[in-house]
């Protein structure tokens, strides 16, 4: 399993308004590609961090399945968001190979 973790920070003020935009239409877009099986948003809960984070992990079942989704239909769906939030949001994604799970 391969896991697409994607890191956001944002200013306070926008979390309400950037959290219902991630539930109504981010994670439901996203799922919505034959190659992503789930998704998992949690806080970041850290008192050093500037702002408010999260991190969406969305699980495909193998690395080619995950480079399918980021390079066909990850980025339109990102770019909606970004246009959105910027400057308000900054994130980054990072890839995981699940090496074990009990």
């Amino acid at each position: 399993m391969y896991i697409y973790n994607i890191t956001f920070n944002i200013e306070i003020e926008i979390e309400t308004e950037w959290l219902s935009y991630i539930k109504a239409f981010f994670i439901p877009e996203i799922l919505k590609s034959k190659y992503v099986q789930s998704a998992l948003t949690s806080k970041i809960v850290s008192k050093e961090l500037e702002g408010i984070s999260y991190s969406i992990q969305f699980t495909t079942k193998s690395k080619a399945e995950l480079e399918r989704f980021i390079n066909m239909d990850f980025y339109p769906v990102l770019d909606k968001l970004y246009q959105k939030f910027h400057p308000k949001m900054l994130f980054f994604g990072t890839e995981l190979d699940v090496i074990d799970q009990q």
